[in-house]
């Protein structure tokens, strides 16, 4: 009987969403505003704990946006 072997998909860890905020000079509260989301969920986010997917999704949107306008000569 064959196997399945599934391979878990990358997460993105709180220290990671913290550090990239960080490099980029943002405040939680400026996360939030730009992502239009609550900030409680820009912590629980940098926090690990649940969120909501559309909230993830518009913060980490926010973050990797401003690190490549960053990174642009």
């Amino acid at each position: 009987m064959p196997t399945t072997v599934i391979t878990p998909q990358p997460e993105v860890r709180g220290y990671e969403t913290r550090k990239l905020r960080l490099a980029i000079s943002l405040t939680k509260q400026q996360v939030a505003e730009l992502a239009n989301v609550p900030l409680e969920h820009v912590a629980l986010l940098e926090k690990r704990l649940p969120v909501p997917l559309d909230s993830k999704r518009r913060i980490l949107a926010v973050l990797w946006a401003r690190k490549a306008k960053k990174q642009r000569p």
